[in-house]
């Protein structure tokens, strides 16, 4: 996570704005009157949702977090990142101590990449492989599979990699930071010994780490890869390299929990399948699932461990702002064994997947004996709390409902016993929580924003292409200050150049982000059709969340309606653009056929 990412996640902008102007609760969002200029009536709005602010007064203008601050202090973007870093407890990355960072980080990518092209070669050539060989064969990997995820078998003896890796150029300390050996009384020897081995990509597709699983009977049965400054297990998903175009194209990703789930689901055809690499799902991967997709589905082994997991995951919710969904197993089987058992089968598990928690209701429901009180009673205690954690207050009344009709109980007294919770929470007592707690702000991110600016710094001459793309259409100020580096028609090394050390680091990120080739005018001008249209689908719901907040005069809704009635006639000229694009597209594919 960069430090940008990092401070945005940390820092609430409902907070940070009140310390300029103080703010009234507007419905769902906050009303004051704005800091930038004198009135007597409050135009100024902030979006927790979105983490955004808009001036719907003289200013007419908005943005985010770091918006804010450099309106207000009338300073720079780098100054006020500084500011919102010591804010946030951030640490900002120093240019000579980064690059020197980013170095030694490069080298430890490279030793894990030597040391999975060593795996792999001895897999598919070693004698000493032949059982990691017959077992890869066992459970249904064809060659295909054993290729994309670059399966690899480490050797019985001692210092064999380190030998190897040595004789590359790395050093033992290098090898030691990315966890490919380890230190012992009489030296460095190698971390893995005759195990099955699984390269471990992060989302760029850099190996990482590694898991490794036993072939010769030794615990434990699989051995990770220790953390180190490029593998950090709790934010990496497996197969998330070769998955996130597919989870973008279905929107949707099925979570599983081993490595032979996610190759075998691939293998199949179900390639927007990645694997949390454990039972405890983090916050960390739900941010990077939140960027590509809202609609998860969680598929574990259906024994305790898998359960647990999935009890877990109510909190995530909340963070994903979406409802998971759980795709049941049959008792005994796995993701892998019930594919390889009938793809059918599992495409309707999927698609058949129940809501979180109606399925914590029904595992709960039948532990319980609903024919007494003493039942009854039972249920609701297990359940309540779970309700009670919700942030959506329909999804609320809509389990508060199916939990009074389960234990024939009148709705109003689970209500009350739902707000005395809720009160003794606030006072100090605390009800049950799920295992693992959140920290921090959810990451916000815009794909969409950062797939156009992927194009246009990857692809310079895609610049003269863009004509119609504004800087105000990017919501995040971090994108917009690159975009207005890059439209002003400086060279990439210019803008670096001219980029605080945080931006830099993120500019490099969208430089080396995987993007398909082909047909690249058209994805920009698509992007861009689709940028203006967010933006005023955002300004429009800004209005709307205004109008219907109460202490506006007739005249400031006389002006508001006007105003959403221009926005309105600038949505059709975009509609009526992306109607042309298609019918050109199919007219363009016809002529291709023929």
């Amino acid at each position: 996570m960069s430090a940008i990412e990092e401070i945005k996640q940390k820092l609430d902008i409902v907070e940070i704005a009140g310390r300029y102007t103080q703010l009234t609760k507007a419905g769902k969002n906050f009303k004051g009157v704005c800091p930038f200029h004198q009135e007597k009536h409050g135009s100024f709005f902030v979006f927790p949702d979105r983490q955004s602010w808009h001036c719907f007064g003289a200013c007419s203008t908005g943005g985010d977090i770091f918006s804010l601050v450099m309106k207000k202090e009338g300073i720079e973007f780098a100054e006020a990142l500084k500011m919102l870093a010591v804010r946030a407890g951030v640490t900002l990355p120093v240019r000579g101590r980064e690059t020197l960072e980013k170095q030694q980080h490069a080298r430890l990518y490279e030793a894990n990449e030597a040391a999975r092209d060593y795996y792999y070669n001895l897999f598919n050539t070693s004698r000493e492989a032949e059982k990691a060989r017959q077992y890869a064969l066992s459970r249904g990997l064809n060659a295909q599979s054993l290729m994309d995820f670059k399966l690899g078998f480490s050797p019985s003896g001692r210092e064999n990699l380190k030998k190897h890796l040595l004789e590359k150029g790395f050093s033992e300390k290098e090898l030691l930071d990315a966890g490919l050996v380890i230190k012992t009384e009489t030296g460095f020897i190698d971390r893995f010994h005759n195990r099955l081995m699984f390269p471990i990509n992060n989302t760029a597709g850099r190996t990482t780490g590694f898991g490794g699983r036993e072939m010769d009977g030794s615990q434990p049965k699989y051995l990770n890869s220790p953390e180190s400054p490029v593998f950090d297990k709790s934010g990496i998903l497996y197969g998330l390299d070769l998955a996130r175009e597919e989870i973008r194209r279905r929107d949707q990703v099925v979570l599983v929990e081993g490595y032979m789930d996610v190759i075998i689901a691939r293998q199949y055809g179900f390639t927007n399948t990645v694997a949390a690499m454990g039972t405890a799902i983090s916050e960390k991967q739900i941010d990077a699932i939140k960027k590509l997709t809202r609609n998860l589905v969680l598929a574990m082994d259906a024994d305790e461990a898998g359960e647990k997991a999935v009890l877990r995951g109510i909190e995530h919710e909340n963070s994903l702002g979406s409802e998971i969904k759980v795709a049941l197993m049959s008792p005994g089987l796995d993701p892998d064994a019930v594919i390889r058992q009938s793809a059918q089968d599992w495409s309707k598990a999927v698609n058949d997947a129940e809501p979180l928690v109606d399925f914590i209701i029904s595992k709960a429901a039948a532990e319980c004996d609903l024919s007494s009180a003493a039942g009854k009673s039972r249920l609701v205690d297990r359940i309540l709390p779970v309700i009670a954690q919700m942030n959506n207050l329909v999804r609320q009344a809509h389990y508060l409902q199916k939990l009074s009709k389960m234990v024939n109980v009148n709705e109003s007294r689970l209500e009350a016993s739902l707000k005395e919770m809720k009160t003794r929470n606030q006072t100090g007592f605390q009800y049950a929580k799920p295992e693992v707690a959140r920290t921090g702000r959810p990451l916000l991110s815009n794909q969409r924003e950062e797939y156009c600016l992927a194009l246009l710094i990857q692809h310079p001459q895609l610049r003269q292409k863009a004509v119609e793309l504004e800087t105000e259409y990017f919501s995040s100020t971090e994108n917009a200050l690159i975009f207005s580096l890059l439209s002003a028609g400086d060279d990439i090394e210019t803008v670096k150049n001219k980029l605080d050390f945080a931006t830099l680091e993120y500019m490099e990120r969208l430089g080396t982000r995987p993007l398909i080739p082909g047909g690249l005018e058209r994805k920009l001008e698509e992007c861009v059709l689709l940028l203006k249209e967010n933006y005023l689908r955002t300004l429009m719901q800004n209005q709307e969340a205004i109008l219907s907040s109460a202490g506006l005069s007739a005249t400031e809704k006389e002006a508001l309606l006007e105003e959403s009635m221009k926005i309105g006639d600038q949505l059709k000229s975009v509609f009526w653009q992306k109607s042309k694009n298609t019918e050109r597209i199919k007219k363009e594919n016809n002529a291709s056929e023929k």
